[in-house]
């Protein structure tokens, strides 16, 4: 995530504006868009250590998703506050795994999903996405054929960074080895990132600003699946 200045002094706390933001446009209010929980709010405070994507990117996002999150679990690797996964729950997914390093930030998830009341249906893990994706991003038994949604929505600079970057690619690699048939990954980036970078596979690219979204489906490697509904 790219650092910015502030004039903030001391502590100050940022001032809100009348369209539930700071006076440096970062949103401070969040809710989830659509399907159970339409509406329903998300503990957000502003602070500098996440970046949640913007409604209006996250909306496409699911739309174009559609009905590809019911049934699934959804992972968010780089969860910030949570709202993608909680999306994912609304939409139809049965559970999701938000991983974040922060721990001011887990607790701002918990304390959404314990209001939200979906405290059964979320794993909340402190810690490095680099170091456990390994140990997540595998079926829980042979048998298992649980589709995923996985969500890969690291600070923009990851990509771009040699130290990080490779261990990008190696989660998606992953992904793309051990996703059962009907899962998807969605990446996002900024128009930084040289998309022909990702690792190869049938990736449908959308723009939204400075935001790119990539979506592939694992299974299609193998040519286990079909494509997922996108709406016209």
């Amino acid at each position: 995530m790219k650092s910015k200045r502030t004039n903030n002094r001391r502590g100050k706390p940022k001032q809100r504006n009348l369209k539930g933001g700071t006076d440096d446009g970062k949103p401070t209010k969040l809710r989830i868009i659509g399907g159970d929980m339409r509406g329903r709010p998300v503990t957000y405070h502003g602070e500098e250590f996440t970046r949640p994507m913007r409604d209006s990117v996250r909306e496409n996002l699911f739309n174009i998703l559609g009905r590809a999150c019911r049934g699934t679990i959804a992972f968010d690797l780089f969860a910030g506050t949570g709202v993608l996964g909680l999306e994912s729950i609304s939409r139809g997914s049965t559970s999701a795994v938000l991983v974040e390093p922060m721990r001011k930030a887990i607790a701002q998830i918990r304390d959404t999903t314990e209001r939200l009341g979906i405290e059964d249906k979320v794993r909340l893990v402190t810690g490095d996405a680099f170091a456990l994706a390994d140990q997540l991003l595998k079926p829980s038994s042979p048998e298992d054929d649980t589709a995923w949604i996985v969500f890969l929505s690291p600070p923009y600079r990851m990509w771009t960074d040699p130290e990080f970057f490779p261990k990008l690619k190696s989660i998606i690699i992953r992904v793309q080895q051990y996703a059962p048939p009907g899962s998807v990954l969605v990446v996002e980036t900024d128009n930084t990132f040289d998309l022909e970078q990702l690792p190869p596979g049938d990736w449908d690219i959308r723009t939204y600003g400075i935001t790119h979204l990539a979506f592939l489906e694992p299974g299609n490697v193998c040519g286990l699946v079909t494509p997922f509904p996108v709406p016209e």
